[in-house]
């Protein structure tokens, strides 16, 4: 009889390639894993500009990484969601990627309403809730302990921003009849109440108080009173189209003060929509550097964000978006350094220091989870020929 060896019968050679790809499937898990993060946001209907800088600074920061080896060998995977301007739509978002998708960090919409709206769920679910877009104090208190445990926030305040305006005016502009013009949100408000007290520190009281309703496109009769007040300066609490049409009145009426406004109006489609009629309009902002350096590593974001945007070279870099980058590094150290586990990961990110792109340092502590220090993190710029300079007084 024949004697038949398992060698012949193939079964050897089997058995060895089965516990090979066993082996190989063991020791390089990261071969079919991502890292998750959820992010949601305006990316259709009237505020998608917001939306889209955020999700294009995320995916260039994404890239980069992952280009680079990623988290330990995994790939960073982002997962956009559109909530338009809804907070209903917001909230689903974030239940879907936090209990579905089993996102590790979620970053949070550019809008307060939805951002406030997805922080239930995020809290509930223990999910780290970045915050690289809004400047609302309420979504993160500056008082120490006072935000919630699983908020970080990347960028200036809402009251640290009246605060630096309300002095610029003041001192640099030598102001004595100031004039405020915000809209009828919770924004507006928001801004009109920061900003009175703002000058109320200063000594100083407003002219007159005007607002409107962000459907208005012509504010003749508010800056017709507001020149009869004998205001010399104007500061805007209201977004960039409002501001747009503000300053195209002015121009028609022939109004020449001084205009100065929030962050938001940092945005391209106010310098767009406005034209020539933007020229000089003070704004306060998070950062200068991203318009002024010549730093090699801020000039090569500058150029990945313009390809990505197809944006004119003098529109480019909102200041947020550079925050959403910087925001994805920061996460990503902490991932290296602790790996998914939810609540690992937030403890690490409330026991760090980073430094941004353009030199900007966010530090966070278990009793501070504002990255940024105070009003003098904000910086004043000013449109000059359709881009964002840095004013000489």
């Amino acid at each position: 009889m024949k004697r038949m060896f398992l060698w012949e019968k193939g079964f050897i050679p089997g058995l060895f390639f089965g516990v090979l790809v066993l082996l190989l499937s063991l020791s390089t898990p990261s071969w079919a894993k991502d890292i998750l993060i959820g992010l949601d946001g305006p990316l259709s209907g009237p505020a998608a500009s917001f939306g889209l800088d955020a999700i294009n600074a995320v995916n260039i920061a994404v890239d980069e990484i992952n280009a680079a080896g990623g988290i330990k060998g995994d790939k960073l995977k982002v997962i956009a969601k559109d909530s338009m301007q809804d907070p209903t739509k917001a909230r689903a978002n974030a239940e879907e990627l936090v209990y579905k998708d089993g996102v590790v960090a979620f970053f949070a919409s550019t809008l307060t309403t939805n951002n406030l709206a997805s922080l239930e769920v995020t809290t509930k679910g223990k999910v780290p809730h970045i915050i690289a877009g809004t400047t609302s104090d309420v979504v993160c208190p500056a008082a120490p302990g006072a935000c919630n445990p699983y908020v970080f926030r990347l960028p200036i305040l809402n009251s640290w921003q009246a605060e630096k305006l309300a002095i610029y005016a003041v001192k640099n502009l030598k102001a004595k009849r100031i004039a405020l013009m915000y809209d009828s949100t919770g924004y507006g408000l928001d801004g009109k109440k920061n900003l009175e007290a703002s000058l109320q520190k200063l000594g100083e009281k407003t002219a007159i108080s005007e607002t409107f309703n962000m459907s208005d496109v012509d504010f003749t009769p508010q800056l017709q009173r507001i020149r009869d007040a004998k205001a010399d300066a104007i500061i805007t609490w209201t977004l960039g189209v409002q501001v747009a049409h503000i300053v195209q009145s002015m121009k028609r009426l022939g109004l020449n003060i001084p205009v100065l406004g929030s962050e938001a109006i940092t945005e391209a489609g106010f310098r767009k929509l406005a034209g020539p009629a933007a020229e000089g309009v003070y704004i306060a902002d998070r950062m200068a550097s991203a318009y002024d350096s010549r730093d090699p590593k801020v000039q090569a974001f500058v150029k990945k964000w313009r390809e990505r945007t197809k944006m004119d070279e003098k529109l480019a870099v909102p200041s947020w978006s550079v925050t959403y980058y910087d925001a994805v590094y920061w996460l990503a150290e902490a991932l290296k350094k602790v790996g998914l586990d939810r609540e690992k990961l937030k403890d690490a990110l409330e026991n760090s220091s980073y430094t941004g792109i353009t030199g900007i340092q966010y530090t966070f502590t278990p009793q501070k989870h504002n990255g940024r220090s105070g009003p003098e993190a904000v910086y004043i710029v000013q449109v000059k020929d359709g881009a964002l300079v840095t004013p000489k007084q």
